[in-house]
């Protein structure tokens, strides 16, 4: 497989003279519409190319879905073999898709999966651009978010995050908005088709509900006012119906699975104690220090501010309100997204960065409304992106001799073997169950070994709050239900979050350390990380060498 070292010169030249054949495409309009997209999809993919070969965990989430993923594949019961915390099943499940076609589940195939869902996302919204304010409006707005997404190297970008499938699936309902919002008569496979899309969405993140809410509140106001107009109901009718499918369905499901308690429990109350207690005051400025976190995604909304602004103030215009309804809606449902969209950014507390990826699309979409009748204008945007991210690489090359932060050399295109890993291994097979007790989910993707609890790093048994029991009692079960061939106490400096062995250590917590004294013996202490072996995968010599270790640690 391909590699990159720290500085591709001429790979980053090629890639600078591409982003300038798609902003000059975009401006002169010299080719078709369909050619402009091909090449604004390889830019994007082109640039992504280093952090994509790099398989090498770039984020911890990253892990976390990529050891449920692992899971999935072995037992496909959500909620019995995963809890992905805040992050829903929709995104795990995408992430098995590789491993169906033969591929191994990894940093590399998840990023893949990251990469198609930002193409479709762009695809997406130059689509509703193009119904919305024409084609050579959409080509030139495109451009602004395609260099960004392509030239950023903000890990919080560029790794997959559970944004971008709910992005994803948020932009294909914006589409499918924009068909219905120009159509004189609504179709009924589009009003259902974004009912069943916005139904999904709560179940890839629950952070993109509001702008959920944003868009089929839209949807229903069309689909409303067409039936006081013509008395024809069915397009509200598919809506609703579309909208009940997806939730309906996957309650059945998991009602006949014996989940349903835990979806209630763990997805839904558990996420209600994470959300935090902020208040609305407390948002924008909240807003504006994560906005301040990312140098890249800052220097993206100071370039849009004025085209932002100027959306704004076009919506509020007294010769808005002289438009039909179901044309002003379309600035009132933009204005909407990107208030949905920073609620869901902030609303956690937590100044987590790639949570604004819920803000790349509805900045543009408004950007793009404020100039749509002086679209040329727009030419400037891409090109000041495209001069931020030139000046940065000359300086960092003239400083460090560095353009790429995703080197992959010496052999990081390739899964990583961490020594704790390599040591469990001596223990474990192909199909075997292991447990992290602490947040370390880069072992199980390392081992390739399937988690034993639902819960892949143990935070929420750890720490004090309203549901702590249930989370322990859980995990009690789910070692009984799967009898993991090692369990690893991974609390301790490699742990994220959770590192004091004297309150968090899983000595602490009596039922889980009852059940490792009887089934598992420990072996070693790796790198501030205790292995424990499930009695019969140890020899009677094995055993035996163990014992003057055990007898030295606890003298």
């Amino acid at each position: 497989m391909v590699t990159f070292d720290s500085t591709p010169t001429l790979y980053w030249l090629l890639g600078y003279l591409l982003a300038g054949v798609v902003i000059f495409s975009a401006v002169y309009k010299l080719i078709p519409a369909k050619l402009f997209l091909v090449l604004t999809i390889l830019l994007l993919v082109f640039m992504r190319m280093p952090v994509l070969v790099l398989n090498r965990e770039i984020n911890a989430d990253e892990s976390q879905m990529l050891s449920h993923a692992i899971t999935l594949y072995e037992d496909p019961v959500y909620w019995r073999s995963v809890d992905g915390t805040t992050i829903g099943p929709l995104d795990n499940y995408l992430l098995v898709v590789p491993k169906l076609f033969g591929f191994q589940i990894d940093y590399t195939s998840g990023r893949g999966m990251g990469l198609l869902c930002t193409i479709g996302a762009l695809l997406f919204v130059f689509l509703a651009m193009r119904n919305w304010y024409g084609e050579p409006v959409a080509r030139l707005t495109i451009a602004a978010p395609a260099v960004f997404l392509a030239f950023t190297q903000e890990t919080d970008f560029v790794h997959y995050s559970s944004e971008q499938l709910p992005v994803f699936l948020l932009t294909l309902t914006i589409w499918l908005l924009s068909k219905i919002t120009e159509s004189k008569n609504p179709s009924q496979i589009s009003t259902f088709s974004l009912g069943l899309v916005a139904g999904m969405m709560p179940f890839a993140k629950l952070q993109s509900v509001p702008q959920a809410m944003v868009i089929v509140l839209a949807a229903l106001w069309i689909c409303y006012h067409y039936f006081r107009k013509t008395k024809q109901i069915k397009p509200l009718l598919f809506l609703l119906a579309g909208g009940l499918a997806f939730p309906v369905l996957l309650f059945i499901w998991a009602t006949a699975n014996h989940v349903f308690n835990d979806f209630i429990d763990f997805y839904l109350l558990g996420n209600v104690i994470y959300a935090g207690e902020n208040n609305w005051l407390s948002i924008p400025g909240q807003m504006i220090n994560l906005i301040m976190l990312s140098p890249d995604f800052k220097i993206y909304s100071l370039v849009l501010f004025i085209p932002i602004v100027l959306g704004i103030a076009k919506a509020f215009l007294p010769d808005s309100y002289k438009k039909p309804q179901t044309q002003f809606i379309l600035p009132a449902t933009l204005i909407m997204l990107i208030l949905a969209g920073i609620y869901a950014a902030t609303k956690s507390g937590n100044t987590f960065i790639h949570y604004l990826n819920f803000c790349i699309y509805p900045w543009i979409l408004l950007a793009g409304y404020g100039l749509s009748k002086r679209h040329n204008w727009f030419a400037v945007f891409p090109v000041l992106l495209l001069l931020w991210f030139a000046g940065n690489d000359a300086i960092n090359y003239r400083k460090e001799h560095r353009l790429n932060t995703f080197e992959s050399t010496d052999g990081a295109n390739k899964l990583a073997e961490n020594p704790v890993v390599t040591e469990l291994k001596k223990f474990t097979k192909a199909g075997d169950y292991m447990v992290v007790w602490g947040w370390q989910c880069q072992y199980y993707v390392e081992a390739q070994l399937a988690q034993g609890t639902a819960e892949n790093h143990s935070e929420r048994s750890i720490f004090k709050h309203p549901l702590q029991e249930k989370y322990l009692s859980r995990y009690l079960c789910d070692l009984n239900r799967t009898k993991p061939a090692v369990f690893l106490d991974a609390v301790g400096k490699n742990s994220m979050w959770v590192q004091d062995k004297k309150t968090q250590g899983v000595e602490n917590f009596p039922a889980i350390a009852n059940f490792i004294h009887q089934h598992y013996t420990l072996v070693s202490d790796l790198y501030d990380v205790r292995l424990y072996v499930r009695n019969d995968r140890l020899t009677t010599q094995q055993q035996a060498d163990a014992l003057p270790y055990l007898a030295a640690i606890n003298h």
